[in-house]
């Protein structure tokens, strides 16, 4: 599959698409056009994320992070948080271990 053929860059919404989902793990792609949020949310187990195009601010209550392309992340387990584009196309991937 190819990610960029399965998912768009809307500025209204997120676009998601799987790429693994099974008993022990979730593993998916996020594409956010610009000013598009990811609206807040949490992950109860630990996941990892990895920005592969464009950059995102990832925002909790008290601090924001601005991660670019390339840049990992790890979410805190349960910390309500929500994501949103800053360019035309913003891209990353999500671990998520069960």
């Amino acid at each position: 599959m190819n990610i960029l053929e399965n998912i768009t860059f809307s500025t209204d919404k997120p676009s998601v698409v799987h790429l693994i989902k099974s008993d022990q793990i979730k593993y998916f792609a996020v594409a956010l056009g610009n000013g598009a949020v990811l609206k807040k949310h949490s992950t109860p187990v630990p996941a990892t994320l990895v920005v592969v195009k464009g950059e995102i601010n990832f925002v909790f209550a008290d601090r924001e992070f601005v991660l670019r392309e390339y840049d990992t992340f790890h979410i805190p387990v349960d910390e309500v948080h929500e994501v949103v584009g800053v360019l035309d196309q913003n891209l990353f991937l999500v671990t998520q271990g069960i």
